[in-house]
């Protein structure tokens, strides 16, 4: 059983319905009754209570008893989830019923204030205890008690009856308000996601160019560039376009691994140009796992990461390594190193606990990660090694599969 010790009770239930709602039926049944949270603080004001118990809750003294009583009381109701009769810190006999909302417990429905026949008479009270003890005077005192009712113990058990009652029916009222805010946070939280998807669509339009007239773009600029001598530049425009054409036209969710590392290596071509000689690679991928399967754009993703973050500032001597083999369990191992500048240990520790990465610590990172775990499970996925100006291994571990 769960306390809601961090929600208040009138986050679950509308305190004003339900005080017209104890009004009503105890006004029927003439029982005195009072609800209270988890703490024995009244909800809201109490309906039918005796002068006597009225009188008890006047004194400052008096009050943090019969709260603290109730408390205590509800407490126990609530640990067997059963309603409990129980004889209070004045002496009378009371019941109270937990209110309990989704197994959480929120409350308690509370009274009685009564004396059993044949158990207890009027004398059973200690006047003079309460008087001095309360600091309440012991005439008003002996004035109250002659009100007190003498009864039989089934109009206890008549009073737990309804008390349980009315806590089953707040209870109620509790799960139905939780199921509609669920309800309208479920429904916010669609409209948001489809307020984003359509943010995304626009900006896919907005990027889409058409691939026809791209490529045949880059051909003509390379013409030009052959016909104005210049290779290197024809060769890099060759290379973008085949890399962009893998990108727009492969709609495999698992290519062949050879694919992803064909594409890793124009990748890679295009961004040695661009870096002149500070930058070279270097890929050794075991043969027998060329033809297995890998989620699309994984490869890709952690290799940029090696650029932006480990290599960037690099003024020459960057170098970036892919491995690609066995594990003993026969899952497919892929190891991206890079001789950067290496990534700070509190940052290091975010990245490694994916649940807290924030994005701006490598959103690629981030994305590959959750899609291998998503496909494969936690065993799954990405670890990384780093050591402060010395570099950084991102370590892919995915399961060995042959055909999708």
């Amino acid at each position: 059983m769960n306390l809601l010790k961090n929600i208040k009770f009138e986050d679950i239930i509308d305190v004003k319905a339900l005080k017209d709602i104890q009004d009503r039926l105890t006004k029927l049944v003439k029982f005195p009754t009072i609800i209270v949270d988890i703490n024995g603080i009244p909800v809201c004001k109490e309906t039918n209570f005796t002068p006597f118990c009225s009188l008890m809750r006047s004194s400052p003294k008096g009050r943090k008893n019969c709260i603290l009583c109730d408390s205590q009381a509800s407490f126990l109701a609530m640990k067997d989830k059963n309603p409990r009769i129980y004889t209070c810190h004045t002496g009378l006999m009371d019941s109270t019923a937990p209110i309990i909302v989704d197994d959480y417990y929120l409350g308690a429905v509370l009274g009685g204030q009564v004396l059993i026949k044949n158990k207890q008479t009027k004398d059973s009270i200690n006047l003079q205890k309460l008087s001095r003890e309360y600091e309440i005077p012991i005439q008003k005192l002996e004035k109250v008690t002659e009100s007190l009712e003498l009864v039989e113990s089934d109009y206890l058990h008549n009073c737990v009856e309804f008390y349980n009652f009315l806590a089953r029916y707040i209870a109620e009222m509790g799960i139905h308000r939780l199921t509609q805010e669920n309800l309208l946070r479920e429904s916010e939280e669609k409209v948001k996601l489809e307020n984003q998807a359509k943010k995304m669509q626009l900006k896919t339009i907005q990027a889409q160019i058409n691939p026809h007239f791209l490529f045949n773009t880059l051909n003509t600029i390379a013409r030009m560039a052959l016909i104005e001598d210049a290779p290197k530049t024809e060769e890099l425009i060759y290379t973008l376009s085949d890399l962009l054409r893998y990108s727009l036209r492969n709609s495999e969710e698992f290519p062949k691994l050879k694919y992803e590392i064909d594409y890793t290596k124009r990748y890679l071509v295009i961004q040695a140009m661009r870096f002149s000689d500070r930058i070279t690679y270097k890929i050794e991928i075991n043969e027998d796992i060329l033809e297995c399967r890998i989620p699309a754009m994984t490869i890709q993703p952690i290799v940029e990461n090696c650029l932006a973050h480990g290599l960037s500032e690099k003024s020459e001597g960057g170098e970036i390594s892919i491995k690609g083999s066995l594990t003993p369990e026969k899952d497919i191992l892929i190891a991206i190193s890079d001789n950067g500048k290496g990534i700070d240990e509190n940052v290091l520790t975010l990245l490694n606990n994916n649940d807290s990465m924030p994005e701006q610590f490598g959103i690629g990172v981030k994305n590959t990660n959750n899609r291998l775990q998503h496909y494969f499970g936690s065993k799954y996925g990405l670890k990384i090694k780093s050591k402060l100006n010395a570099g950084t291994k991102v370590e892919i571990r995915i399961p060995k599969i042959m055909t999708i």
